[in-house]
């Protein structure tokens, strides 16, 4: 059994995905993204709720792009933070928001979206499996 549920590669509406996270992962901690065109406006919403410390998705895999160097940000997880996120995300394309990111309860990766919008969306298997289906339900999309 792999360590991570997942949700499977479809349209999502990025928007609706942003006021979801806060809904399903309550107790996450930190936000990362990793992106290549980030736009100007997300990237000051992500410096804005920047957190200081170490960007864990790197320590713990590989950088997820390798070439054009990405910009990397931590940012402290909040519905406030994911309902901006939301809003931005109805002015942009997915790209511009990022091309990988990751949700984490302290150290602990809890969702992990490398290439977002373009392929399965992995969560760990400490999530409940009730909580996996019910976001995949809400995203229109399966899960295994």
């Amino acid at each position: 059994m792999s360590e991570f549920w997942e949700i499977e590669e479809g349209k999502v509406d990025s928007a609706r995905f942003f006021k979801a996270l806060p809904n399903y992962f309550a107790d996450a901690t930190t936000f990362y993204a990793e992106g290549t065109v980030i736009s100007d406006d997300v990237r000051k919403c992500y410096e804005t709720n920047s957190e200081e410390g170490t960007y864990l998705p790197q320590t713990q895999t590989q950088t997820q792009t390798l070439f054009p160097v990405s910009k990397k940000f931590r940012c402290k997880f909040s519905m406030s933070f994911m309902n901006e996120l939301s809003g931005l995300a109805q002015d942009h394309a997915e790209l511009e928001l990022f091309d990988h990111m990751s949700l984490y309860k302290g150290t602990e990766a809890v969702v992990f979206w490398h290439d977002a919008f373009a392929n399965v969306l992995l969560i760990s298997r400490s999530v409940p499996e009730k909580v996996v289906s019910q976001l995949a339900l809400e995203l229109g999309l399966g899960y295994q």
